[in-house]
């Protein structure tokens, strides 16, 4: 029991180290992130659920308490964030099939629950941003934060749409 604790214990250490390794290699931008703008962190949640929440679960999280963190009843959270006749008090799960996805982008999204506080917002906002065009790619784009991801410019729409700063207030 000993030794599979302290080889569990060794391989998270590992990859830790190894994800922090890779991490700074990019240069991360600066989120701006104020955890007491309300009405940024509602657009937040609008954009995770419109534009990520088709791939990514946030298992780890429920509706309710997403409304009472956000200063939302039941019924407005109900409304604006939930799609597919879900209860409040249920944990926010995708809907795409796994061996749909492992086809699609040759594995299973990953759970975004634990990805904000395990690598910040400043990486997330990067990796965000850092999209480009490779016509080499099965969707055309590339990322420079997550090289070769196989994931696609979810907000390749707003991008377009919008000038840089424009772009950049929307997603914050």
């Amino acid at each position: 029991m000993r030794i599979k604790l302290k080889l569990i214990v060794g391989f998270s250490v590992l990859l830790f180290s190894v994800n922090i390794f890779a991490a700074s290699k990019v240069h991360l931008d600066h989120a701006n992130t104020d955890i007491f703008d309300e009405a940024s962190l509602q657009n937040g949640a609008k954009l995770f659920m419109n534009y990520c929440s088709g791939c990514h679960a946030i298992s780890f999280m429920r509706y309710n308490r997403i409304g009472k963190d956000l200063g939302l009843s039941d019924e407005l959270v109900a409304q604006n964030l939930m799609f597919a006749g879900e209860k409040t008090g249920e944990t926010i799960t995708t809907a795409m099939p796994e061996g749909a996805a492992a086809k699609w982008f040759g594995g299973v999204p990953p759970d975004l629950s634990l990805v904000a506080r395990s690598k910040g917002t400043d990486w997330i906002y990067t990796y965000l941003r850092s999209f480009y065009d490779d016509e080499s790619r099965i969707f055309g784009v590339n990322n420079k934060v997550l090289t070769n991801v196989s994931m696609p410019d979810a907000l390749w729409s707003l991008r377009e749409s919008q000038s840089e700063a424009e772009f950049d207030n929307s997603v914050r």
